[in-house]
């Protein structure tokens, strides 16, 4: 029996800290270090159904990580001494 993607990371999700979490965590990064076109080659050799559940997953945490991105900038604004105000102002010239 295989797992579809989604399922494999729902069960990745379940397992924290897990031994197969940390190595698929770091399989990802190491992808993530590869050539445009080493991933484009490793890609290819998936069933187009397993690819298309990847690339949901992928989307769906990046969706739900943006507010790190923004909480980031948010304090190194702070920490220059920028307010909220002093940004909105910028923004509506």
């Amino acid at each position: 029996m295989a797992l579809t993607t989604y399922e494999l990371a729902r069960i990745m999700e379940q397992m924290e800290e897990s031994p197969e979490k940390v190595m698929y965590g770091k399989l990802l990064r190491e992808l993530g270090n590869q050539s445009e076109e080493r991933i484009r080659s490793a890609a290819k050799q998936l069933p187009l159904h397993t690819l298309k559940d990847i690339v949901y997953q992928f989307q769906r945490v990046i969706e739900s990580r943006k507010g790190e991105q923004v909480d980031l900038l948010a304090q190194e604004l702070i920490k220059d001494g920028i307010s909220v105000e002093d940004l909105k102002a910028y923004m509506n010239k």
